[in-house]
């Protein structure tokens, strides 16, 4: 029930929106674009570990060149700050722009995979797959960085609340960072497939270059945004302590580029 409960906020978003991410007011845009985001959930086997990922990946998008993988993007990410129940070595994150393009891509990856999975399945292997409809909040700086600082908190929308309270609020709040200096992305991510019966409503994903980026806004958070976040989300959403990810990008979509 959760979950069809969150596929009726997405839908009803994608209905009554008129922008491409949450900040913007363009009025005379009708749609919004929600990315398809898989993750994947991972432990090396005894004896492996990243050197062995870094190597697969090499082959694996070679793989991907062959069959002209130009919508698809992909990053690894590692626990930095976690806690108990990170029971996983790493992430793998697949971004495509839509529904389509992420289809395209997995039933190349079901139907032509090769040796591939074999080959993965020696050095690691995936307790969970999901899958994300994703929506951008703060978009970060453009600047081709290849490595960079995830972090990642549960929310669940407070009883009486709508997506009409927790979209202004989130507006909000990405324009009160961005007004006190913050270069962090952001993003909400709703559970489509895979995640079972989930007790959060919705992921909110934030992206930082770097940890002295991320020690900026927490800095700031510090003197003066609590002060903020308690103003526009209390009694509106309620999140868990974030987990932060070291993550490197793998492959650039090449409308990404």
């Amino acid at each position: 029930m959760k979950q069809a409960i969150q596929w009726a906020v997405v839908c009803g978003l994608i209905a009554a929106s008129g922008s491409g991410n949450l900040l913007a007011q363009d009025e005379e845009v009708e749609s919004i674009d929600i990315v398809s985001v898989e993750l994947y959930a991972c432990s090396y086997h005894d004896g492996k570990g990243p050197a062995d990922l870094d190597k697969w990946t090499d082959k694996w998008n070679a793989w991907a060149d062959e069959r002209k993988f130009d919508s698809y993007s992909a990053y690894t990410m590692t626990p930095f700050y976690y806690g108990e129940d990170q029971d996983f070595d790493f992430l793998w994150l697949g971004v495509a722009p839509n529904g389509v393009a992420m289809g395209r891509a997995q039933d190349a990856w079901v139907t032509q995979s090769g040796d591939l999975p074999a080959e993965s399945a020696k050095l690691w292997s995936c307790d969970a797959h999901h899958n994300y409809a994703t929506m951008n909040v703060k978009r970060p700086p453009d600047d081709g960085a290849t490595t960079f600082v995830l972090s990642f908190a549960d929310c669940t929308v407070e009883e009486g609340k709508s997506w009409d309270d927790v979209g202004p609020a989130l507006n909000a709040w990405g324009e009160y960072r961005e007004a006190n200096g913050s270069k962090a992305g952001m993003w909400v991510m709703w559970p489509a497939y895979g995640a079972g019966d989930v007790d959060f409503d919705f992921k909110f994903i934030t992206s930082y270059r770097s940890y002295e980026s991320l020690g900026m806004d927490y800095d700031q958070y510090a003197a003066a945004g609590y002060a903020k976040a308690e103003e526009l989300f209390d009694g509106v959403i309620d999140c868990d302590v974030a987990r932060s990810y070291n993550a490197v990008e793998r492959r650039r979509a090449a409308d990404d580029e």
